[in-house]
C-alpha cells in the first residue's frame, strides 16, 4: 500500500465524500449549521493500491428548506422537507470528481474520467440514536450512468464531550456508471498495450463500507472529529482488470465551528 500525496495539479477545493461523511455533522434535536476544515486519505480511485491525501471542507448548512450539505461525494445544495419530526426528503445538484489515466499505470490506455455534475434525490430517518438514508443521483454528463446509495449508522457511545458512530454502507450502479469507472473498452484494451482486456460489466452493488467516527466537543461552537472506515468493491467492480486492490481504508480529521 502506497501513500501519496496530492499534486497542485489535482489538489481540489472539494475532497471525495468519503461514503458516510453525513456522519460527521451533528444529528438529531441539537444539530446545528457546521463549517470546518480537514484532511482526508482514500484510494487514488475506485480500485488502487495507491493513496491520495486531500483537503476535506467540512460544511453542512440549513436555512428553511435550503442545504448545503455532502451529498453524492462532494458538497452540494439543494431543498428539502421534513416529512415528519425526524424524517426528511429532498433533491440536490453535486459534484463528482473524475479520474486521469496518468494516476497509475494499471490505468494506461484507458479514458480520463471528467469532473461532473450530478443531480438527486434523498431521504433520511433519524429515529433517536439511529441514521438511516438512501440517496439517488445521476451524472449530468453523457454516458457517466446514475448511482445509488444505502447507509446506516448508530450512536455506540456518548460519555461527555466524546461521541462515537458507526455505521454501514452499500453503493449500486447502473451499467453505464459501471462502465464508466471499472468497464475496459475493446480500444482501450487496445491501447494498453496487452496490459487490459475487454471488460463489460453490468449493473449491480459495487460497493459495501463499515466505518466508525469519534466526535470531542472543545466547546459550545467547536468541535475535533475522525473517521476510520474500509471500503470493498463488490461483484463486477471487484472483477475489474484495472483494480489493484478490492479492499482499501479511508479516513479523515478535521475540525469543525458550529453555530
Amino acid at each position: 500500500m502506497k501513500f501519496l500525496s496530492t499534486r497542485a495539479s489535482r489538489s481540489l477545493i472539494f475532497a471525495p465524500l468519503i461514503p458516510l461523511a453525513l456522519s460527521l455533522f451533528p444529528t438529531g434535536a441539537q444539530a446545528k449549521n457546521a463549517i470546518g476544515l480537514g484532511v482526508g486519505i482514500i484510494p487514488k480511485y475506485e480500485g488502487s493500491e495507491d493513496y491520495r491525501a486531500l483537503p476535506v471542507p467540512l460544511i453542512n448548512y440549513t436555512n428553511g428548506h435550503f442545504f448545503i450539505s455532502p451529498r453524492a461525494g462532494l458538497p452540494s445544495m439543494g431543498l428539502k422537507t421534513d416529512l415528519t419530526t425526524d424524517w426528511s426528503a429532498g433533491v440536490f445538484l453535486g459534484m463528482a470528481l473524475g479520474r486521469k489515466a496518468s494516476w497509475s499505470s494499471r490505468l494506461d490506455g484507458t479514458d480520463d474520467i471528467d469532473f461532473h455534475g450530478v443531480a438527486g434525490v434523498y431521504t433520511e430517518w433519524r429515529p433517536g440514536p439511529f441514521s438511516i438514508g438512501a440517496a439517488y443521483y445521476q451524472a449530468l454528463h453523457s454516458g457517466y450512468g446514475a448511482t445509488a446509495e444505502l447507509r446506516a449508522s448508530y450512536l455506540a457511545w456518548k460519555s461527555g464531550y466524546d461521541a462515537l458512530r458507526v455505521g454501514v454502507s452499500t453503493q449500486w450502479a447502473n451499467s453505464d456508471s459501471m462502465q464508466t469507472y471499472f468497464g475496459v473498452t475493446e480500444r482501450e484494451a487496445k491501447a494498453s498495450q496487452g496490459r487490459l482486456h475487454p471488460y463489460s460489466p453490468s449493473a449491480g452493488f459495487k460497493s459495501a463500507s463499515v466505518f466508525g467516527t469519534w466526535n470531542h466537543q472543545l466547546s459550545d461552537s467547536w468541535s475535533m472529529n475522525a473517521t476510520l472506515g474500509v471500503r470493498t468493491l463488490l461483484n463486477h467492480a471487484g472483477d475489474s482488470p484495472i483494480v489493484e486492490d478490492k479492499t482499501g481504508v479511508f479516513g479523515s480529521a478535521g475540525l469543525m465551528y458550529s453555530f
